[in-house]
């Protein structure tokens, strides 16, 4: 964690501070940028070269001498709820070693930028939402494979209607389904937990494009097995490990930095991380703010159909 600290009390308990977060035992883990000024410490997150900060201001060791909360802020912003959360514990630590009093309350975080502050409950909103998308979605392909393993599909081919239009039936109901499920998610969390999910436009495109690669994802696992109890049973075990890479059921944040890189690997993390980002951001995201999400699951979804609709005909043309 990149931790910024203004320092604007210059007295020994500020100075001491300093120290408590760079000793020994952290180094490696918490990385402290000292700076001289507020708005330098803001200009640090804002340029992505701190996860959080603390200021010191001015009367911070008197306060601590006499008991008081010290006039602190803690600085977070861009969704780090888990370096906010460290950081306020580094905070209360070194206040209980000052010998301040239990009773008194440790600075709250200041949320310096729109949507700055998450919480748990919104990120696991986030990550439950592309988890069970995956899910939901899966539960439809394996319906579409069971038609197939039943020569149902063969009956509807043989129809007079076109086959890519039946394909493409099948395909926008599984659209259709994601789509709903995804909205249902947003607006029960929204009306629940007043999760934020950030501006309209770019989550909604997020969420078409999510969903096309759920479908994308689990049609291509669908079509390397046999029948649909085998895909099925290969898809949910391929959605569990890359939820589980993805850092969808353990934030990557307290993993070595290897599971940093692996989450944005994985088409769920994009997706995942894509929406934390558009809920930091607040009203200030754009398509931009998710540009590489939207590419990557688009991109994911498209070629998994393709390659999918490709397999499927040519059992088809086998079963025919």
């Amino acid at each position: 964690m990149r931790l910024c600290i203004a320092d604007l009390d210059h007295s020994e308990q500020s100075t001491a501070f300093v120290g408590f977060v760079e000793r020994p035992s952290l180094q490696g883990k918490v990385v402290v940028e000292p700076v001289d000024s507020v708005r330098a410490a803001e200009r640090m997150i804002e340029e992505h070269r701190a996860e959080c900060a603390v200021v010191m201001r001015p009367g911070f060791a008197r306060a601590l001498a006499g008991g008081n909360s010290p006039p602190a802020e803690i600085l977070a912003a861009r969704g780090e709820q888990f370096a906010m959360l460290a950081t306020r514990g580094l905070l209360r630590d070194f206040m209980n070693r000052a010998a301040m009093p239990h009773d008194r309350a440790v600075p709250e975080v200041n949320p310096f930028s729109a949507g700055g502050q998450m919480r748990v409950v919104d990120f696991f909103a986030a990550s439950m939402t592309v988890l069970f998308l995956n899910f939901g979605v899966l539960s439809g392909v394996r319906a579409l494979q069971g038609e197939v393993d039943s020569r149902t599909i063969v009956r509807l081919i043989a129809s007079p209607t076109q086959p890519y239009v039946i394909v493409a039936g099948k395909f926008a109901a599984l659209l259709l389904i994601g789509l709903v499920q995804m909205g249902t998610m947003i607006a029960a969390t929204s009306l629940l937990f007043g999760t934020r999910w950030g501006n309209p436009v770019p989550t909604a495109a997020l969420v078409f494009t999510s969903v096309l690669m759920a479908i994308g994802l689990t049609a291509f696992m669908m079509s390397l097995a046999n029948n649909a109890e085998q895909g099925n049973a290969l898809a949910a075990i391929v959605i569990v490990l890359l939820s589980i890479v993805g850092g969808q059921f353990l934030p990557p944040q307290g993993l070595p930095d290897i599971f940093e890189t692996l989450t944005r690997l994985t088409p769920n993390g994009q997706s995942f991380f894509g929406f934390i980002d558009l809920s930091a951001a607040g009203a200030h995201g754009s398509l931009l703010t998710v540009a590489q999400p939207l590419a990557v699951t688009a991109l994911v979804g498209l070629s998994g159909i393709a390659l999918a609709g490709f397999r499927a005909r040519k059992a088809l043309q086998r079963m025919t």
